[in-house]
This record gives C-alpha cells, structure tokens and sequence, in this order.
C-alpha cells in the first residue's frame, strides 16, 4: 500500500508539472524573445497560483516588467530562494524550496526592484520516519551482523561529510553506521577512554570527528577521530588555562526536581565539557562547561581561555550556527542550582566572540552572565510542551540539537518523545513539532500522525537534510525524512 502511494503522489506531481509547463510554455514565442526587463518602469505583480504545495511543486507567478533574462530574476517563499524555470515577461514559473515555512510572502527581486504579493502561498509539510539500525532488543550487544540485527542502547549520533553515521552506545562504544552497506563497526571503546554522554561533532573543515569528555578527571581532555587514520582515536590536552578573572561556580547540592521531587546535579558534574564545536569565523575550538564557562581553545597551541559564563546547568545538545556562525546554541535539559532554574528545558545563545560581560542586573547567583547570552523560550522550571512563537514555546528534557545548512534547528526532547522544528531564520523565531506524539512513548514507523518514539536522545542532521535520531528505550536507529 505505501509503494502505490507513493507512486500515486508521483503521478499527480509528474501530471501537475507537465500542466504548468504547458500553460507557460503556451506564450508566444516571438513574445518571449522580445520580453526584456526595463529598471526604469516598475515591477508589476498581479497573482500566483497555486496558493498551496509541497517542496518542488510548480507556481507560476503573474505581473509585468519580469523580463526574460531569468539568470536576474530572483524569486523568494519568506526568505528561501526558489529555482526559477523561465519567465515569458509577464509570467515566471518557480519550483517550490524546501521548508520556507508554514506560511509565505512570495517575493520577487529583479534589479534594483524588490516587490512582494499581496496574498499568502501556504506551505505541506510532510515528515516520515523509518528504522535504519536496531531490533528494538539491547542485549547482548550485537554490533556485526547487520543493521536489522543490531543489538544497542544508542545515545549520542553524529553524521560526518561522507554519508557515514556516528553512534555511542550506552556501553561505551562509538560505532560507525554506513546505511548502503548494512554496515556496523566499533570505532572506540571505553578502555580507549570513549564516552558515550559525548555528541559527536563534526568538524566542517575537515570532517575530523571530535568531542569532549566527562567528569572532574577529564576537565583537560578532548577526542579526535581522523577518517584519513582510520577513525583512531587521538586524545588532546589543554596545555595552559586562562581563567580570565572568573570564578567558576560551585556547586550548590543536590536540588529537588519540582516535577517528581527526584534529585538532579551530580556534585561532580560542573567539569564536565560534552562538546568540542569548531567556529569558521575565527578557526578555534569552543566547548560549554556544566558550570556554564565558555571557553575557547587554540588547537595549536592548546591554550585555553574562559571568555565568559552563561548560566550554570546540564546542556547535551550544543550546536553552531550554520549561517550567524559565531552563534553557539544552547540546549539546556536540566539545571544544577535553584538560582538557575528557569533555565531548565529552554533554549539559548551566546555569540562566542563577544567577550563583554551583562550588567550587574544580569547576574545568575556569583556568575558575570555574557552579555550577548539570551534565552529564548519561555522560562519555566516545569518542563512541557507548546509550539508556536519560540518566546512562547516550552520543551522538555531537551537531547540533541542540531542544524540543517538552511538554519532549521531540530530538537530530540527526551521527555515528550518527539521530535521539533525551530525555524531560526524568521522573526519571531517559530517552533513546530515536526514528528511524534508529544507525551505519548511507544514504537512505530510512518507519517507525522502515527509515528512514535520512547525517550528519545541524539539527534544529528546529514547534508542531504536526513535526520537521525537515537531512539533511547526503542533500542533503534531512526530516520526522518522531511520536505
């Protein structure tokens, strides 16, 4: 049933096109030929149709002054470019980009002009998720078998630059996935020194994995995996501190979970670094303590300087930002200290090259806050779940964070279950819950309306947009198609 489906929604895409070329292509030709862009008359825009579609469908555009020169014209959903087909003049034909949002302003920019229509193109979304790795079983451990036979606990995933997927196991291992290959293979264990709690990052220069570490004993250590030497891990040291006039916070004790009343912040957990993120601005290395140091790293000479705080509190998911690329987003699942709690489930910045520090209002317990530090949704030391603007939006055990190329972050909530979207490139920044039912834990594959997770961790986007996530209590490997 899903094959004739899908080759059922081919067919009517394959019939929609064929019909919008033709009508397009019904214009004179001798009048397309003479369709030539005059910048000193106004771009006119009249309509479009349709108002609706998914990614790729055909719309054409009406108005006058397009010319046909179409290497000039550009056309916009929001603030995604579409690919233009060709103009006659006084009609563009454009293919519809992938997740401009819900709903659009289409624009046009030819020249120096730039008009936008007055009506609204309404935007389908469609997410659907398959299992890739696991048989929902976790032990014995089973890594070599297949990815339908796979036996783990997966945590934290990472994808590098050649299709390649990054998994720690609960066991401490750090496998590699090659989804073409029904390949599993161990890269690391924990005798090597692998932790699983650490994402996997990979660094877009040079498709190095790399990561940080866990605990007091390892406040100095990060890990690297090169592909050009077989994936071995080599360990890297802080050689020299900078403290730069801060005092890190202590630890406060244990806190009551307002939820359950279960504790929550281990006393030992302050030194603990899960990331090691690459900033192309400047080429050094960042990494967020759990006492919320910011910290920047020359990885040559391996000095590190604490450049600022940001509130304390446990943060799994890290990420930078792909297009404001000296943004280091923030992820926060729990906190450690009743003055940081309203920071518990939120999402947060910090721009990693603004070193001034907030005004004395600013300040959380004894830590000077950075100044360019914001927090995002809503504060609430209870964990939920809304959607909507992000200043509104509430979140629950957040995971992995990670971006696509296009700036669209996407969140594995460990407490909902599910799977959101934060679309970071509009104003006011808007969050959707892109798969799974919030609440609701259980296992199963298909569309947005069916598909379930329980207790979802990791989260990491490929290249191609693919998402993959951890699915925690499923004991499997997921994978999310989204368009």
């Amino acid at each position: 049933m899903k094959t004739v489906h899908i080759m059922k929604k081919a067919w009517q895409m394959a019939l929609m096109v064929s019909v919008l070329t033709f009508v397009f292509m019904s214009c004179n030709d001798a009048e397309r030929t003479k369709a030539v862009y005059d910048p000193n008359k106004p771009v006119v825009l009249t309509s479009f149709e349709p108002t609706t579609g998914r990614i790729r469908e055909m719309v054409l555009l009406d108005g006058d002054n397009f010319g046909a020169d179409t290497t000039i014209i550009k056309v916009f959903f929001n603030e995604r470019e579409a690919k233009v087909i060709g103009s006659t003049g006084k009609r563009i034909l454009v293919a519809v980009p992938r997740l401009p949002g819900d709903t659009c302003i289409l624009t046009v920019a030819i020249g120096d002009q730039r008009k936008s229509y007055n009506g609204k193109f309404y935007y389908k979304k469609e997410a659907s998720v398959t299992t890739i790795a696991g048989n929902g079983i976790r032990d014995p451990r089973i890594f070599d078998q297949g990815l339908d036979k796979a036996q783990m606990q997966p945590m934290y995933i990472g994808a590098d630059l050649d299709g390649n997927i990054f998994l720690g196991d609960q066991s401490n291992v750090l496998l590699r996935i090659n989804e073409e290959g029904n390949l599993m293979q161990i890269i690391a264990t924990g005798d090597q020194g692998f932790i699983h709690r650490c994402q996997v990052i990979v660094n877009p220069s040079t498709n190095v994995l790399q990561m940080g570490a866990e605990g007091q004993n390892n406040r100095d250590r990060f890990a690297f995996f090169d592909p050009n030497k077989g994936w071995a891990l080599n360990n890297k040291f802080i050689k020299e501190w900078n403290d730069n006039g801060y005092t890190r916070p202590v630890h406060s004790g244990w806190i009551s979970n307002p939820v359950n009343g279960a504790a929550s912040g281990a006393p030992n957990s302050f030194e603990t670094h899960y990331h090691c993120l690459y900033c192309p601005v400047d080429g050094m290395y960042y990494t967020r303590y759990n006492s919320g140091a910011i910290v920047r790293i020359d990885p040559v000479t391996w000095k590190a300087k604490i450049i600022g705080m940001t509130p304390m509190g446990i943060a799994y998911g890290v990420a930078m930002h792909p297009i404001h690329q000296s943004e280091m987003w923030i992820g926060y699942d729990g906190v450690a200290d009743a003055n940081t709690g309203i920071y518990a489930h939120s999402i947060c910045k910090v721009d990693v090259l603004d070193e001034t520090v907030g005004l004395e209002t600013t300040l959380v317990g004894n830590a000077k806050i950075l100044a360019s530090f914001q927090k995002l949704s809503a504060p609430s030391y209870i964990p939920g779940h809304r959607d909507g603007p992000l200043y509104q939006a509430l979140f629950f055990n957040i995971r992995g964070i990670s971006f696509d190329a296009d700036g669209n972050l996407f969140v594995s909530e460990h407490g909902n279950s599910d799977v959101r979207m934060i679309n970071t490139m509009i104003n006011p920044m808007s969050v959707e819950t892109i798969i799974g039912i919030p609440g609701v834990a259980g296992f199963k594959d298909g569309p947005k309306e069916t598909a379930l997770f329980s207790g979802n961790h990791g989260l990491v986007t490929d290249k191609e947009g693919n998402i993959y996530v951890s699915d925690y209590n499923n004991n499997r490997i997921r994978k999310i198609a989204i368009e």
